[in-house]
Formats: C-alpha cells, structure tokens, sequence
C-alpha cells in the first residue's frame, strides 16, 4: 500500500493522496499511512481495493494503471531487498513466491524462467479484479526489467481468472 500511495503523491501531489484516502474513508477504509511499516501484512484486498479506488477517483485509464505497477518496485523496499540480494533471475524465481507469501495474507505466486527461450512466466492465484491483472503485468514486467540484462520488454497476461481460468498467466518476453 505504501508504494501505492508513493505513485499517488508523485503523480497527484498530497491532494491526490489525501483524496483517495477520504474516498477510502467513506467506504469503510480508514488507512493511517503513518502507522504501516514496510514489512507489515497487509490484506491483499486492501492493497488491490486502494489501485480501484485511485483508479475511479482519478477516471485513470489501463495505461496508467500498468504505469503505476511498472514502477512500484521502484518505492517497494521488499522488492529493493529481493533486486540487491538475489539478482540471478533463477534465484528470483525461487524466492518470489516467498516474498509474495511474506507480503501479502492472501493468494500465492509461481514462477519459471527460461533463458534460452528469453522470457519469464510467473502464474498468479489471487482473485482480482480485471484492473489489477493490468497493475500486476505492469510490476511483474518492470521485475523482470531489473534482473534480465535484455531490451524490448513486453508483457502479456495469458490466463485470467477473471475469465474463469484458474489462475492468472503472465509472460514476461525480451531480446
């Protein structure tokens, strides 16, 4: 939620922040940005809940959206700690379902990277809405920017479970 709301600021100042937390609060979603330290649990549907309100408050399009989740790992300390010690993407691989674990109380993460094919696949149970298949790509993406040593990233969700499939697939390719 504090990269989230780092995005906000940046984007909208102060007034966007405090815009989106009133808008939380009429909703039943009182957050003390003051009081969540990086390593705290926070409920998955709280996090996903403040990309869908900023989202309508700011009538933000998929393009934004994918923006803010392309540069979350740039104000997330996890993923700071996850780039600086464990920056082989094999290595990645392995510990991001654990982070995701550590992070969140809800879903769970699996991934697969593939060198020689150039491309990353990370598999997500985390039922969401649509929307947030957009901010997860756009994360998802800028992770695998930061471990591959390659260029012309692209992202594509493959599976959704909002489309009925089990979970969600995103294939992360590049040169």
């Amino acid at each position: 939620i504090r990269t989230h709301f780092n995005f906000i600021k940046i984007k909208y100042g102060e007034d966007g922040v405090k815009k989106v937390l009133n808008e939380l609060k009429k909703i039943g979603f009182e957050i003390d940005l003051a009081r969540l330290k990086p390593f705290d649990y926070v409920p998955t549907y709280l996090a996903d809940l403040v990309i869908l309100v900023f989202k309508e408050t700011f009538s933000l399009n998929d393009k934004d959206i994918f923006e803010m989740g392309n540069t979350a790992p740039k104000y997330s300390l996890i993923a700071k700690l996850l780039m600086k010690y464990f920056i082989s993407p094999s290595l990645v691989v392995k510990i991001a379902p654990i982070f995701w674990k550590r992070h969140f109380t809800e879903g769970y993460l699996e991934s697969e990277y593939n060198g020689k094919e150039k491309y990353f696949k990370v598999k997500l149970y985390h039922n969401c809405y649509p929307v947030l298949c957009v901010f997860y790509a756009g994360y998802f993406q800028r992770i695998a920017q930061y471990v591959i040593k390659g260029k012309n990233f692209s992202v594509q969700e493959t599976k959704c479970m909002a489309k009925g499939d089990p979970y969600h697939e995103f294939i992360i390719k590049f040169e």
